[in-house]
């Protein structure tokens, strides 16, 4: 459990709004003075458990319909088979993987209790037993794994939205939109889509909160999944989707809910990183049968399990298609003839390769983890206000000076006035020229103070404050304009702000 300490003097949160504080620092301030404040009991322990989320890895969620390959990108992304992909009932649950020392199960239930629970390994995927628990008793599920992987990132599976099953969809649903009643208990999300879907839409808007406070693009990425099925799995089924996402990434109501469409094959991915030598002898052994019968073999499916087509056995070759897909095979077997690849550790990364995989990472690397501390803020934040009718009743003195400074935070703290202006600028929801708009999106989602700015990243300090002063000077000018909009001011103003905290950060 956290230790972590502040010297609880004078008003909610003594660093809260202090120079140089950031939000996350403020969120926390203001959680320990209210932990400390608190006798031993239910509430005290929710206070510390969002001080653990807070001051642990970033939470991504991976979410998407039914069918749209969820658990095999989550494998791939932690690099082994862990999470199940068949219909069992460990997909009909929410799963949170988390690094830990060892391995462990666990299950989180719905009255706040935790229970281990037993699991074994089956073809590498977790195979988890409830036992005498019913699904229905179960919030979620967390799995303590030690997986270098996982040490930055927690990752959450969920069930498939639009099932049949409606409890399904429900449980993501309840997991991760914002309520009044309950914070969303994930910081970002991966969400999959086959196409665009209206359902799709409806899910990211309703899990962009718009308060200050809460999440905008920034938070949320969109993945064209299974996207090497496109065209039946032709060669070029890769290319075709990246067109299809640069098509969905300029359409304006996906742009205001994502800040990203990627193309990604999940099963190229996970076979890529798990690829065994008895696989890669199979491949080499369809890229040696004579041309017409490869040609045949290669036209779908149904002809390449046919049992009169090669020497593999059928159960063989359709050990290969469930592992690569037909687009794979044709794809393997295109490079082994062509001379590119021949053992299974030069297939590999020519899979990994072509499932955009590496682009996900780049996205992950360089577009969430370096916000982690203010997504992470911002979900602290919400949980607190969350948390705050349930202790006024108990705690009426204890909840008003919670409620208070959750507001002062969510009000002055300027990361978050950076969040919500980079969403109004990606959702085109002000007049911007082009040049104003790259400005002000380099300004908001960059790192760095030097990379928003536009300057060189190895500048003094001297020119990193020059430059902070001209940017308060020109979009305080703007935000003067008697003829601008409410949502166009604001923007303005946040710019200016964010180059007073760049400016306060190298004095």
């Amino acid at each position: 459990m956290t230790t972590t300490t502040v010297p609880a003097a004078g008003p909610p949160g003594p660093a809260i709004n202090q120079a140089g504080t950031t939000a996350a620092d403020q969120v926390l301030a203001l959680l320990v003075w209210t932990r400390d404040r608190l006798a031993p009991g239910p509430h005290r322990t929710q206070v510390e458990q969002i001080i653990d989320r807070l001051q642990g890895p970033l939470r991504v969620a991976i979410a998407g319909r039914v069918k749209a390959g969820k658990s095999t990108l989550l494998n791939a992304l932690v690099g082994e088979r862990l999470a199940p992909t068949d219909a069992g009932e460990c997909t009909r649950l929410v799963s949170r993987y988390h690094h830990g020392p060892s391995y462990q199960v666990s299950a989180h239930l719905n009255d706040g209790g935790v229970q281990q629970v037993p699991f074994r390994r089956d073809d590498g995927a977790l195979r988890i037993q409830l036992g005498n628990l019913a699904e229905s008793q179960v919030r979620a599920l967390d799995i303590a794994w030690p997986s270098s992987a996982l040490s930055s990132l927690t990752l959450i599976d969920t069930p498939g939205l639009a099932s049949i099953n409606d409890e399904n969809s429900r449980r993501t649903r309840d997991f991760l939109e914002p309520q009044r009643e309950q914070a969303p208990e994930a910081d970002a999300v991966i969400y999959l889509m086959r196409h665009l879907h209206r359902s799709d839409v409806a899910f990211l808007d309703a899990f962009m909160d718009r308060s200050v406070a809460s999440s905008s693009p920034v938070n949320s990425v969109a993945l064209l999944s299974r996207a090497d099925e496109i065209g039946a799995g032709r060669l070029d089924a890769m290319d075709s989707a990246a067109r299809i996402a640069d098509r969905y990434r300029s359409n304006q109501q996906v742009r205001g809910l994502a800040a990203n469409v990627l193309p990604v094959a999940g099963l190229l991915a996970e076979t890529g990183l798990t690829l065994r030598e008895d696989e890669a002898a199979a491949i080499r052994t369809v890229a040696g049968e004579p041309d017409e019968l490869v040609d045949d073999m290669l036209l779908s499916a149904e002809q390449f399990c046919d049992p009169e087509s090669g020497e593999l056995t059928v159960e063989i070759r359709r050990n290969l298609l469930d592992r690569l897909g037909l687009y794979g095979v044709r794809l393997l077997v295109t490079d082994v003839r062509a001379g590119r690849v021949a053992t299974a550790s030069e297939m590999a990364p020519r899979l990994v390769e072509a499932s955009g995989l590496q682009a996900l990472r780049r996205v992950l690397d360089e577009h969430f983890l370096p916000r982690a501390r203010i997504l992470q803020a911002r979900t602290a934040l919400a949980a607190t206000r969350s948390l705050v009718p349930h202790l006024r009743v108990f705690e009426s003195r204890v909840a008003d000076d919670l409620e208070r400074g959750a507001e002062r935070i969510a009000a002055s703290a300027v990361e978050f006035a950076r969040l919500r202006a980079a969403n109004l600028v990606a959702a085109d929801g002000i007049r911007l020229a082009d040049h104003e708009r790259e400005e002000l999106q380099r300004l908001f989602l960059s790192p760095t103070a030097a990379r928003a700015l536009g300057i060189d990243g190895s500048a003094p300090a001297e020119a990193i404050q020059a430059a902070a002063l001209a940017t308060i000077q020109r979009w305080r000018d703007r935000a003067n304009d008697p003829l601008a909009d409410a949502a166009t001011i604001e923007v303005c103003e946040a710019a200016a702000r964010t180059g007073e905290s760049f400016y306060v950060q190298f004095t």
